[in-house]
């Protein structure tokens, strides 16, 4: 054991200056980006988050939907006992105004919008994964908690990095509806 000291300094005086002040540095001197294999990793976990709940929520990407705008009055329904209900709202926005928006929800489209128009449905509680598609660019997507006898706003909206879709307050929600028509769809054969 007395021997350990007297080896480590005969290694450090037998060892250059300037090696000695290298050693010293680079021991002193962290890594340069410390965080990039972490931001690496969550921008890794984000995305296959991503692309898990876009399998979950979105319906098979051959279905496709023929939209139709109902004009005129629009009986509203109330939100049934056992189930809750969802209103899905296509906002006015330039971008994107000739584009439909269609809705998949727990894998299976369900709906679709074009600008200033609304559709909604009943949904039975508990967890739900939705999905926003366009034309090819990333879809929006939610998950959400649905109670029984609640009223839930969901607003597609067109960006010029992708689809966005989230869930709007009722009061807001409830002056979309008031102005805006009723969507309905029927899904298209191909012949």
């Amino acid at each position: 054991m007395r021997l350990l000291p007297g080896i480590c300094a005969a290694i450090l005086i037998l060892q250059g200056p300037a090696d000695l002040a290298r050693a010293q540095q680079s021991a002193a001197t962290p890594s340069q980006n410390p965080g990039a294999p972490a931001a690496e990793e969550k921008q890794r976990t984000a995305r296959e988050t991503n692309k898990q709940l876009d399998q979950l929520a979105c319906g098979p990407s051959h279905v496709r939907l023929l939209h139709h705008t109902e004009e005129g009055p629009q009986t509203l329904p109330e939100a049934p006992t056992g189930k809750g209900l969802i209103y899905v709202i296509r906002t006015k926005y330039v971008g994107g105004a000739a584009v439909q928006a269609k809705l998949g929800m727990d894998g299976k489209w369900v709906g679709v919008n074009r600008i200033g128009n609304y559709f909604y449905l009943e949904v039975d509680p508990g967890p739900h994964y939705f999905c926003m598609k366009t034309w090819g660019t990333p879809p929006g997507l939610l998950s959400l908690v649905i109670e029984k006898g609640k009223t839930y706003y969901l607003r597609q909206h067109i960006t010029m990095g992708g689809d966005d879709l989230d869930l709007l307050d009722e009061n807001d929600g409830k002056q979309y509806v008031a102005k805006y028509h009723r969507s309905s769809f029927e899904e298209k054969h191909d012949k």
